[in-house]
């Protein structure tokens, strides 16, 4: 299989967030600018000759980078993009990014931003210690706009210190304002050594995360959004073309301390040592997987999609027959009306996408 989509990490954060566990470390110069350097000897390391069609930079916080370790790594992904390159995505916050650094970024071919909002109740930001106000939001996404990008994703939580349904409808409502083309809406799951696990914050109950995931498909649906993905929304052509290659389990490169690479059956893993990274230290791990596991991890990825898993694909990857292999799996969900059969795609539908976890517990044993 071709590896066509290239992951980087910036792990640098000018804040900790408390319900964050990625790979983050707080910003420090020097240190941003030794591991720019180590991020382009590993990509040149990689030597890769094939042409891209995705660049994700992804965080961390790429945002909080000065202006000239900004213009550092757009040099450090030019070699790598192509007129076969469809999409070149960067995150950012709104407190940390300003209109030069969106024209850096449109200079270095950057088409797609992804804006990490959570929520615009300003008393809630302030909870979970994120650092910017709503008209931080609104700005830059129109100083955007104005410099021609027409690719912006916002990130949306729910299940939030203090949030109600009420004020996830006022969020909505400023979302339909803003004329964005992609929406990330994720619930807040509690990882370890993130404060509010530590403070033993409740995440909600099931009836009341029905009834706010009930009210964000609809409102959403109304805008023009389409669900694709259990936690993804996009206007017509906008899905995100790189996360669509994880969740289709296409092979993909990772560069940085906390990314993964997947090529073919191999699992690449950094561990989060920046200091081995910067050293030129081995911090990767490499896991070859068994067919059954790659297997399982095709299905579980690609049923997070509405469009589901391309049956003859699996079939032709793995040499199996998916159908009969899983007959009776398949067919119960089938009966529950929580699997689908369609065009030659096994899939769930928007209500049954939310049940994933209790059909992949099956796939899996």
């Amino acid at each position: 299989m071709k590896t066509k989509c290239l992951y980087i990490h910036i792990p640098f954060c000018q804040a900790i967030c408390s319900y964050c566990d990625f790979c983050k470390i707080y910003y420090q110069g020097d240190l941003v600018d030794q591991y720019l350097q180590a991020v382009a000897k590993e990509l040149e390391e990689l030597n890769i000759v094939e042409k891209l069609s995705t660049i994700y930079i992804g965080g961390g916080t790429p945002s909080s980078l000065s202006y000239q370790q900004l213009e550092l790594l757009m040099l450090i992904i030019a070699p790598y993009i192509s007129e076969q390159t469809i999409e070149v995505s960067i995150e950012i916050n709104p407190e940390s990014m300003d209109t030069k650094k969106l024209e850096i970024v449109k200079q270095g071919r950057v088409n797609r931003l992804s804006i990490g909002v959570q929520t615009f109740d300003e008393q809630i930001l302030l909870s979970i210690e994120r650092k910017h106000n709503n008209d931080q939001v609104i700005n830059i996404i129109n100083e955007a706009k104005r410099l021609g990008f027409d690719n912006i994703s916002i990130d949306l939580m729910y299940g939030l210190p203090e949030q109600t349904i009420s004020s996830i409808e006022r969020d909505l409502d400023i979302v339909k304002a803003l004329d964005i083309q992609h929406i990330s809406y994720y619930s807040l799951i509690l990882e370890k050594h993130t404060r509010l696990n530590n403070e033993n914050y409740k995440v909600l109950d099931s009836d009341i995360e029905t009834q706010i995931q009930d009210c964000i498909d609809e409102k959403l649906f109304s805008m023009g959004f389409k669900q694709y993905e259990i936690s993804n929304y996009a206007k017509a052509n906008f899905t995100s073309k790189h996360n669509l290659a994880y969740w289709k389990y296409d092979n993909y490169y990772g560069i940085g301390i906390g990314a993964s690479s997947k090529i073919d059956n191999k699992i690449i893993e950094h561990n989060r040592n920046i200091y081995a990274y910067l050293k030129g230290g081995e911090t990767r791990k490499e896991t070859l997987l068994s067919t059954e596991d790659s297997l399982f991890n095709h299905i579980m990825m690609s049923l997070r999609l509405l469009e589901g898993l391309d049956i003859q694909q699996v079939n032709t990857l793995y040499h199996i027959d998916l159908e009969k292999k899983y007959g009776v799996i398949i067919s119960k969900y089938i009966h529950k009306g929580w699997l689908h059969i369609t065009e030659g795609r096994l899939h769930c539908n928007s209500q049954s996408i939310r049940l994933l976890n209790t059909i992949l517990i099956d796939f899996l044993e």
